[in-house]
């Protein structure tokens, strides 16, 4: 159905966190769609950028897109006489209509990440008793423990409903990483969990990433990127979120059914220095992944691979296998898959002829088939997402 647009002014409380990057990228999907298809006006806050659902007690407006994070919020927007969306994972069900992100494909796609990096030992930090943790956990756990591996478990109380200390947790976190032997990956449940595990590492001895890796989730980029060292994370699609919320809530304003819940893909991860290593014990493979981080960009293959392991081919394709859940010539693809990735969102407008000779393929058209078959999208069309992005 064609929607109509610029009908009559409207208003529509965003009773969300909008100040926060990754709900800021939400914040610019609900104003898009709004922008080519109504004429709603926005209820804010206009100090705090925080108008969260206490706040509506009693308002009279059109319709809410809102986190709905508690059972006393749940209350708070059940009783309003308007439509509400909920974009907040937090309870494992309301009684409105919710856009969300795939959290359990989160949670594999992170443990996809780690293993690709050699590690054998991993960790959860989730939050106990918010549903998108427990979700991201059992994508994670599910993910590991399918390749014959375990995930130590560390759950922290929630401070949805409190104002934590500035040590909230920090005593047991710490108690949690010495117990366990590096090399070791983290998982949490979103970003500032994620950088808590950094300063716990910090305090108690822990090198990052060499004896701990730490990934999170959401990108935001102020958390990120003022972490020492810097945070890898993976992105949230929270524009789509927006939008989607926002033709949701458009829909039930006009008295039309929509779906229970939205469930979108999650976005790309974002790596930084939190991950960036090889959890690899043996010294021969080291060096034929050191090799390969060499030179992915010359016209190498396996036998040079091999010849750098001072091992038997045998030897180095079981070790990869083994290690790092791929063969030689896997890991070199990837290798240059991901160097093609760098570059594109160095140089978005990069041509593919440019791009096959700086990353190692013998042409444009084995560096198309190559980067869709490890990525799932085309060069192209990567180059699109990375432009839009901007």
């Amino acid at each position: 159905m064609a929607l109509a647009t610029k009908n009559r002014r409207e208003e529509v409380a965003l009773a969300i966190r909008v100040g926060v990057p990754h709900l800021g990228r939400v914040a610019q999907g609900i104003r898009d769609f709004a922008d080519a298809e109504t004429d709603w006006r926005f209820l804010i806050s206009p100090e705090t950028h925080d108008l969260p659902p206490r706040s509506l007690e009693g308002w009279r407006g059109s319709g809410v897109i809102a986190q709905c994070n508690t059972p006393e919020e749940v209350r708070i927007l059940s009783a309003l006489k308007c439509p509400v969306v909920n974009i907040s994972g937090a309870l494992r069900e309301t009684p409105f209509p919710r856009v969300i992100n795939d959290y359990r494909e989160i949670g594999r796609r992170a443990a996809e990440f780690l293993r690709e990096r050699g590690f054998r030992r991993f960790g959860f930090y989730g939050v106990a008793d918010v549903w998108y943790s427990s979700e991201i956990e059992e994508g994670f756990c599910s993910a590991i423990q399918s390749q014959g591996l375990q995930v130590e478990l560390l759950h922290s109380a929630s401070t949805m409903e409190a104002v934590p200390r500035w040590d909230h947790g920090q005593e047991e976190l710490e108690e949690w990483l010495l117990s366990q032997q590096p090399p070791f990956a983290v998982m949490a449940a979103h970003d500032p969990r994620a950088t808590m595990v950094i300063r716990a590492c910090e305090k108690v001895g822990l090198q990052v990433p060499s004896d701990v890796a730490a990934i999170g989730v959401n990108d935001d980029t102020i958390t990120c990127e003022t972490s020492r060292p810097t945070l890898t994370s993976i992105r949230r699609s929270g524009h789509l979120v927006g939008r989607l919320a926002a033709e949701a809530l458009y829909r039930l304003m006009r008295g039309e059914a929509v779906e229970a819940e939205t469930v979108i893909v999650p976005g790309r991860f974002m790596e930084r220095e939190s991950t960036r290593t090889l959890a690899i014990d043996h010294p021969a493979l080291a060096a034929a992944v050191d090799f390969v981080r060499l030179h992915y960009h010359e016209a190498v293959g396996v036998e040079q691979i091999v010849a750098a392991s001072g091992q038997s081919r045998r030897w180095l394709e079981e070790a990869f296998r083994r290690e790092l859940s791929c063969s030689p010539a896997g890991f070199l693809k990837r290798e240059r898959v991901k160097a093609c990735q760098r570059a594109i969102r160095s140089k978005p407008a990069i041509g593919p002829g440019e791009l096959a000779i700086r990353c190692g393929f013998s042409g444009t058209r084995q560096l198309n088939a190559v980067f869709e078959r490890e990525t799932g999208v085309s060069v192209k069309a990567f180059q699109e997402t990375v432009r839009a992005s901007r």
